[in-house]
């Protein structure tokens, strides 16, 4: 709860009218969700205007509401003006965090983020209440409505920190101040803003700043520009992990079983996890690493992370009738699509192994360059198949092609067309793997054939 006093004092806005004594319920920027006491922030999005929807959130008892721009409203509620109302509801974000002294867990990387903080919250939780945010609510959003619902309840926050552009990952620390840092990997994503890998390290780095000087860096020193992170001069404490490498935390031992499930070591505990996708090591490492600082014994960790089950399109695994589908459909850069490349090429099965791969976005100028590599790096796999859907991916099937080999590819314009193709091609037994961002809307692909195919 929060007085409109201290929402002027975080956010530097002006009492239109209202009493700066009200005491506020909750925050909120979704109108639909308004209950009576609550602060509705009017956001200014791509597509939609807060603004608009003043009208609907006092009908539904909103207290005070957060404006960018002149309105008129009752009297007895109270309205705030900003410049800014996304930046308001950081600044507010900000101030109630800082009302807590719970420690704050930050996830950031190109990718492996939402698994590595599900992995994070799941070891936690066998000892503490942990506060985690939604799915993949990580943005200038995302990030400060989670820590918005902190309250003496919770021992701990896990939240994870995205960024498509410059400026994002100092914003999102500042707001959340974390007291432990999580890199996960840097690779080829979003670059049509932060233009190379370099740039992206050196956004998602950032976050440190903000971090207290008592606060622990965990970071991935099997990636090449995470590495770097053990040379850097920073007053936090450096907490490494790796496999077979030299590293605080250390997986050894890597393999996967006959029932294609990923086993390794760790302390000389044995691990096991219910996907085939060996990148989940380093997740796991991750988590193992946080169980470790909070105190969290190996066996509780060997017992979690064994049970730890992978969904919303995150290397799902459903059974379609005999056919085996891998939903990866969540989203796609070529960090996470050459490692879905690896998986299906090295799975134990004697039936047919068939990639589905859309665009890869938000790779700006690189784009075609991208998507024609990950086509080499699929002619030289065992795959059997490969179908290519969207104007991008049309590179990953030229890429298949210029090498002579026995793969079979198709390319698809649009959802229908590649959603009959397969509906027809697959067979009993055969392991379908479907990857693609967010934007290309794969998931589709996955609800068509568990409606169509038998």
């Amino acid at each position: 709860m929060l007085k409109i006093k201290e929402i002027l004092k975080a956010t530097g806005g002006k009492l239109i009218t209202g009493k700066d004594s009200l005491v506020i319920k909750r925050v909120l920027i979704d109108s639909r969700s308004i209950q009576s006491g609550d602060l509705f922030i009017a956001i200014k999005g791509e597509r939609l205007d807060g603004h608009k929807f003043i009208a609907q959130a006092i009908e539904k008892g909103a207290a005070a509401v957060i404006v960018s721009q002149k309105i008129s409203c009752p009297d007895h509620v109270a309205v705030i003006l900003v410049r800014d109302t996304t930046k308001a509801l950081g600044e507010i974000a900000h101030f109630y965090r800082d009302k807590f002294s719970l420690p704050i867990i930050a996830i950031t990387g190109s990718a492996g983020k939402t698994t590595t903080k599900e992995m994070i919250a799941a070891v936690l939780s066998c000892r503490f209440n942990v506060l985690k945010n939604f799915k993949t609510e990580n943005n200038q959003f995302g990030v400060p409505l989670t820590l918005l619902k902190l309250n003496k309840s919770y021992d701990v926050a896990v939240v994870e920190l995205g960024t498509n552009r410059f400026g994002d990952i100092p914003w999102l620390a500042k707001i959340t101040n974390p007291t432990i840092a999580v890199f996960t990997n840097v690779g080829e994503s979003h670059l049509e803003r932060l233009k190379t890998p370099a740039g992206v390290f050196r956004e998602k780095f950032q976050m440190v700043k903000f971090m207290p000087k008592s606060g622990r860096v965990i970071f991935n020193e099997d990636d090449r520009y995470l590495k770097k992170i053990a040379q850097k001069s920073i007053p936090q404490k450096k907490i490494s992990y790796a496999i077979n490498t030299a590293a605080l935390c250390k997986a050894s031992d890597v393999k996967r079983t006959e029932r294609n499930q990923i086993e390794f070591k760790v302390k000389g505990r044995k691990f096991t996890l219910n996907t085939p996708f060996a990148h989940n090591v380093y997740n796991a490492l991750a988590a193992i690493s946080c169980g470790l600082i909070f105190k969290i014994s190996l066996p509780q960790m060997v017992k979690t992370l064994s049970s730890f089950g992978f969904a919303d399109g995150r290397q799902e695994i459903k059974k379609i009738g005999k056919l085996m589908l891998i939903n990866d459909t969540y989203n796609s850069n070529p960090v996470s699509l050459r490692s879905a490349i690896d998986t299906l090429s090295s799975l134990k099965i004697d039936r047919r192994k068939i990639l589905v791969c859309a665009d890869m976005l938000e790779l700006g100028q690189h784009s075609k360059r991208l998507h024609a590599l990950i086509g080499e790096n699929i002619a030289q796999s065992t795959i059997d198949a490969v179908f290519t859907m969207g104007p991008y991916a049309k590179d990953i099937h030229l890429g298949i092609r210029k090498f002579k080999n026995n793969i079979q590819t198709y390319h698809e314009s649009n959802l229908e067309a590649l959603n009959h193709r397969l509906k027809d091609f697959c067979q009993p037994g055969d392991v379908l793997l479907i990857k693609g961002s967010r934007g290309m809307h794969l998931e589709k692909t996955v609800e068509f054939l568990e409606k169509n195919f038998n």
